[in-house]
């Protein structure tokens, strides 16, 4: 997500776009973010918490793969949209499928943990971006990059769970 906070205005103004339309497409990821959000829960209600998650990340994929793309500006408002309804619903998400695996007892230190690297992997993956921008003098291969691991993380909750934390550490197979 570090991409589109950093580089999607500097993104839309390489598609022809002026600064002003790409900060307004970029806005759009707040009212995606927020019916994402609601959506995603109601479904994860419904159907499952791991396969929202599972399809939220897939669908952040897709959202990369729809600016890549993007030839101008309205094509860019859709990936953008598309990534932005994903953004706030992995978080309760995470949060739940966590729970889910190693017990609220845990769940504190674990969430806990994960916030706390996830910045120092966003700014990377902004830092990363300009770099292969200033390089390039595109960011083709930074959205591939965001596309990958789009893919990654869902084909990594997609998983089932092989108990591999269980067996080593066996204080964690008490969930709760």
């Amino acid at each position: 997500m570090g991409f589109v906070n950093a580089h999607f205005v500097a993104y839309t103004t390489d598609l022809g776009a002026t600064a002003v339309q790409g900060a307004g497409a970029l806005a759009t990821v707040g009212v995606a973010g927020l019916a994402g959000g609601l959506g995603f829960g109601y479904l994860a209600d419904k159907y499952g918490r791991r396969p929202l998650l599972v399809f939220a990340y897939t669908m952040r994929a897709l959202g990369y793969g729809v600016l890549l793309t993007a030839t101008g500006l309205p094509i860019a408002i859709l990936g953008v949209v598309i990534i932005g309804s994903s953004w706030t619903s992995v978080i309760s998400l995470t949060g739940t499928v966590t729970s889910d695996a190693y017990g609220l007892r845990r769940l504190g230190t674990i969430y806990g943990t994960m916030f706390m690297v996830m910045p120092f992997g966003a700014s990377s993956a902004v830092w990363l971006a300009g770099r292969l921008y200033d390089t390039s003098g595109s960011y083709e291969v930074a959205l591939w990059i965001s596309l990958g691991m789009g893919v990654l993380a869902a084909t990594a909750v997609a998983m089932p769970s092989t108990g591999i934390a269980k067996r080593l550490w066996p204080q964690f197979s008490q969930a709760g």
